[in-house]
């Protein structure tokens, strides 16, 4: 006997899910066909981007180098000046050291370079710190050499009565002492101008070129 119910006519809930799936499953494409479409000319279109935290911002250069290379300018420009009236002093006394006269004529040959060196840490040449290295170690001997000549310049002014013998006794009695606390001072002023000058090599982004003093 046939039954005449209303719902006999509904499908079921599973086979509708199974129908759904299989309705919205998509279409396979083989991977030959996506390279033969390729290579008949298709394009690929849309933008590229690059993913998050990958992004790299390129600001100016930083300015130590040319707040370094002023401040030289400007010691140089006093060492050279310090020098040149020393020269003056040694030239007027008529000094029988000519090693004195080399230190006061090399002190004015470190002054220069030192100028010339501030000039191209401004300009943001790296042979600028190379330049001022060197200035730095020469200027470092030069009064090392000055502090060992000491007993002769005292000589010198007790000859010519810029000191009395009791004052001549005085110093010579601590020379040793002076000569060692002015090596160390000496050392320890290199050192800390060495380091000021090795400021644009140490701050990033510093804007230095490749240039070199030594080819």
């Amino acid at each position: 006997m046939q039954s005449d119910s209303p719902w006999d006519d509904i499908t079921p809930e599973s086979e509708l899910k199974d129908a759904t799936l299989m309705d919205g499953v998509p279409e396979s494409i083989p991977i030959s066909a996506g390279f033969s479409t390729m290579q008949n000319g298709a394009m690929l279109s849309g933008m590229a981007e690059m993913p998050p935290g990958q992004m790299i911002f390129l600001g100016p250069p930083s300015s130590a180098p040319k707040v370094v290379g002023i401040l030289c300018v400007l010691w140089g420009v006093f060492g050279f000046g310090s020098s040149g009236l020393n020269l003056l002093g040694v030239v007027g006394n008529q000094t029988s050291q000519p090693l004195l006269l080399a230190v006061y004529l090399g002190g004015l040959a470190v002054g220069i370079a030192t100028v010339v060196g501030g000039v191209m840490l401004v300009s943001y040449q790296r042979r600028g710190v190379q330049l001022l290295f060197g200035a730095i170690l020469v200027s470092s001997v030069l009064n090392g050499l000055e502090l060992t000549m000491m007993d002769e310049i005292y000589d010198q002014m007790l000859e010519d009565g810029d000191l009395t013998q009791e004052e001549y006794d005085v110093i010579s009695a601590s020379s040793g002492l002076v000569a060692g606390i002015g090596m160390f001072i000496v050392a320890l002023c290199g050192g800390m101008c060495a380091l000021i000058a090795a400021i644009p090599l140490m701050v990033s982004n510093n804007g230095l070129d490749k240039s070199s003093l030594f080819g």
